[in-house]
């Protein structure tokens, strides 16, 4: 079996795409996107597997008031070129945000998406949350959102890790900060970044991947 060949990337320089819209006064915890590509062969990824909503932490306000209802999508994002694939089970709307951020709550939604995230077995360029955003139909795109990731481990609901460039598939939870809140079409945009083959001349361009999660 041939080893996994490592991929760099095209771009030193990378934009985040972050649709928060103007600010307000609350804390919010838009997580940032960052630059690394895994260059490990031998460790795998962390492997998770999908959860209910078990609320199991009645002394959490949140975790208790998590969604019991979801919309499947059963839809997935398959990268021919690369050997990667992302399966969307379902997501979950209206996520519940924590005291202290009400303007937010009246602008935004908080949204989840549960997927399954295959890395290629030839490559070792990562799948990763900073690589994917949710299209409303507005100017911005809407970034992942790590405020409530708290909240939905404590009631049970298994997170996404960072990225996963190597081993066995995995499965969890990510959360999007979405403007407008209650927006009727959702679709979900994964932009794999531009490569290049490490020690060789091999490049493969950027290319975005699109499936609409609701509308």
């Amino acid at each position: 079996m041939r080893p996994a060949l490592a991929l760099v990337p095209a771009a030193v320089l990378l934009l985040a795409g972050c649709a928060n819209g103007p600010a307000d006064s609350d804390p919010d915890g838009t997580t940032g996107p960052t630059s690394t590509v895994a260059a490990s062969t031998t460790t795998p990824a962390p492997t998770t597997t999908p959860s209910g909503t078990t609320a199991s932490s009645p002394s959490t306000a949140a975790a208790t008031a998590l969604p019991t209802a979801f919309t499947d999508v059963n839809q997935t994002i398959i990268d021919p070129e690369l050997g990667q694939s992302t399966a969307v089970r379902r997501i979950a709307r209206q996520l519940p945000w924590p005291a202290g951020y009400n303007a937010s709550a009246q602008a935004y939604e908080l949204v989840a998406v549960e997927m399954t995230w295959t890395p290629s077995k030839t490559y070792t360029i990562p799948v990763s949350k900073q690589d994917f955003t949710i299209n409303t139909g507005g100017t911005l795109a809407n970034a992942p959102d790590n405020l409530v990731d708290g909240a939905l481990t404590t009631g049970g609901w298994a997170l996404l890790p960072d990225s996963a460039s190597t081993g066995d598939a995995v499965t969890g939870w990510m959360v999007f900060k979405v403007d407008p809140r209650a927006a009727p079409k959702l679709v979900l945009d994964y932009k794999r970044p531009a490569s290049k083959v490490s020690g060789s001349s091999q490049t493969f361009a950027e290319r975005t991947f699109s499936i609409t999660l609701e509308g």
